[in-house]
């Protein structure tokens, strides 16, 4: 049994007299959750970050650490040597620290490296854990959840 409703699309589009009518602007794809953040044209989450001096987030896991260049990259954040943050994975071990968005050689604002705990508590900075970072920027579970979402769906 053919439906209906299907049939009067197939003649509609057959007939050369009647146009296909096609969407201006694709749109975003549908996250499953309430859209919490702004998006830039392409549907990309952005986020303001504020760039913290002599600060480090201590990333113990792999994951905490894949979460937070999500983050940095979203906030236009860049490693040190100009590449996004989700490019390059330097979590090796769980002492894993990275600047807080100020690099601690470098000193610009959205350009930051990585060390060990140990390292930045002997140049007497600050290091925080990734609960007291996104505190700190106003990021709550619910945007870190959508934030995770959008790079999945990236990744398809």
């Amino acid at each position: 049994m053919v439906n209906k409703r299907f049939m009067e699309l197939v003649k509609r589009q057959m007939n050369k007299e009647c146009p296909i009518i096609k969407p201006r602007d694709p749109k975003p794809p549908k996250l499953g959750l309430t859209q919490i953040l702004e998006r830039d044209e392409n549907g990309k989450p952005k986020l303001d970050l504020t760039p913290l001096e002599g600060t480090a987030v201590h990333v113990p896991t792999q994951e905490e650490c894949d979460e937070l260049m999500q983050v940095y990259e979203l906030g236009d954040w860049k490693w040190c040597g100009g590449d996004l943050p989700t490019s390059l994975n330097h979590w090796y071990k769980e002492e894993t620290c990275v600047d807080a968005g100020i690099g601690f050689l470098n000193k610009k604002e959205k350009q930051f490296g990585y060390g060990d705990n140990e390292f930045y508590i002997k140049e007497n900075l600050k290091v925080l854990s990734t609960s007291e970072f996104y505190d700190i920027e106003k990021i709550n579970l619910e945007m870190r959840k959508e934030i995770n979402k959008y790079f999945e769906s990236k990744n398809l």
